[in-house]
């Protein structure tokens, strides 16, 4: 197995992926990138057989809206991290590389946008890391507990998931506040009209 290289040599591999893995999808306007072909391609490649059609349909549009083409903007990026040397041999092998491609990526895609691949080297360490998470791999001198901890850190989908539940928690302590209002008024109305 080819040594793993430092994460900096794996931002640089997704910052300066060629135009053709930051297209849009095909299905979408000015779309070209066939998403299932690509998917199909790598698969194939890495192991040396086609997957099952029934998976593939996974990679077609579900809609035409924003997330579903995030979402497929970040499985064309995800696939073409997966093209690296470094990591072919552990993707072949990998049992846990199809939930990445077809959910975990969905979720992310849900959470954050694939344009900030091209902006920001905390989501394309995001990729990377749920990408190795997916093969088993860990950087170089880093533990299992370390890149679990980084990548917690780096974590979009839970991000958002901890924003939506303190939004939540922020509305309910807001009506809980107005309804405790209303009663202190009712009850001082009350004592007025008693007296």
């Amino acid at each position: 197995m080819t040594p793993v290289p430092p994460l900096a040599e794996f931002l640089r591999f997704i910052a300066g992926r060629p135009s053709g893995s930051r297209g849009e999808p095909a299905g979408f306007p000015g779309g070209r990138v066939n998403v299932r072909a690509v998917v199909r391609d790598l698969l194939e490649s890495l192991r040396g057989t086609a997957p099952p059609d029934g998976f593939l349909e996974v990679f077609r549009p579900a809609d035409h809206g924003r997330a579903e083409r995030n979402r497929l903007r970040w499985i064309v990026a995800a696939s073409r991290l997966l093209w690296h040397p470094a990591l072919r041999t552990a993707a072949a092998g990998s049992t846990r590389l199809e939930a990445l491609l077809a959910g975990e990526l969905a979720e992310l895609g849900s959470a954050v946008s694939a344009d900030t691949l091209d902006t920001d080297d905390e989501r394309r360490e995001e990729l990377v890391r749920r990408t190795f998470r997916a093969l088993s791999l860990f950087l170089p001198g880093e533990s299992e507990a370390e890149a679990a901890d980084r990548l917690a850190q780096l974590d979009s989908v839970e991000r958002r998931r901890i924003l939506a539940d303190a939004s939540q928690r922020e509305k309910r302590a807001r009506e809980v506040r107005k309804a405790m209002e209303r009663k202190a008024a009712e009850e001082a109305a009350a004592r007025m009209n008693r007296e």
